[in-house]
């Protein structure tokens, strides 16, 4: 009987590394396709509704996170943002959508691109305390939050936000956001262990083309 339980244990001790592995790369791929199904969604409902919305990426400091203490990309957020009496006034079209415990989108340059510009979440025009985005984490003020952006339009393109204030009427708005080049198109999923690795060791790569709002997904 003990050399049976030594045994089992043995192959416990050999098939538990390799089985955590693919429940870590299970949830990665989750994670990834759920970006992609709202990266679908955000282009679709531009498309469908003749005006513009964005893909709001989400940064902030969660003390409940796996990385407490540190700034990252917990989650991300359909948003239309139609102009109404000259000024932009955006308002959520989907619920929010929170990465998988133990999973963000990589805010460094070498693996996200399309996340290097963010600004400070503002209240909703019109009102003081009211945020299109407010977190679920205990003691996270939403006055507090940043957010990068995709803008998709009608025609299926996108744009990202590329400058420090993302404008309050329709002029403004046009010109902080740009066209980047297809090379530099892309956000990376990695687990949080490696938030601060430019070579992770797992990670789920969506590439955007910002003409057609096609997306690509690269794997390692």
């Amino acid at each position: 009987m003990l050399t049976v339980v030594g045994i089992i244990a043995l192959l416990v001790a050999l098939v538990t590394p390799a089985l955590i592995d693919v429940i870590r790369s299970t949830r990665l791929n989750s994670a990834g396709d759920g970006l992609v199904n709202r990266i679908s969604l955000a282009q679709q409902s531009a498309i469908s509704q003749g005006t513009e919305v964005e893909l709001r990426f989400y940064q902030y400091m969660d003390e409940e996170a796996e990385r407490a203490g540190e700034s990252h990309y917990y989650a991300y957020q359909v948003v239309q943002v139609p102009i109404v009496d000259g000024i932009v006034r955006p308002r959520a079209l989907s619920d929010v959508y929170y990465i998988e415990s133990g999973i963000i989108n990589s805010s460094l340059l070498e693996l996200s691109p399309l996340l290097q510009t963010t600004v400070g979440q503002a209240p909703i025009p019109g009102t003081t305390s009211s945020y299109v985005f407010t977190p679920t984490a205990n003691n996270v003020d939403p006055s507090g939050v940043e957010y990068a952006a995709l803008r998709f339009y009608s025609d299926g393109s996108c744009k990202m936000l590329s400058a420090d204030d993302p404008g309050a009427n329709a002029e403004e708005s046009a010109m902080a956001y740009t066209i980047p080049p297809l090379n530099q198109s892309f956000i990376t999923l990695v687990e949080a262990r490696d938030a601060d690795s430019p070579a992770p060791t797992n990670f789920y790569c969506v590439q955007i083309d910002s003409y057609t709002g096609k997306t690509r997904v690269y794997r390692p």
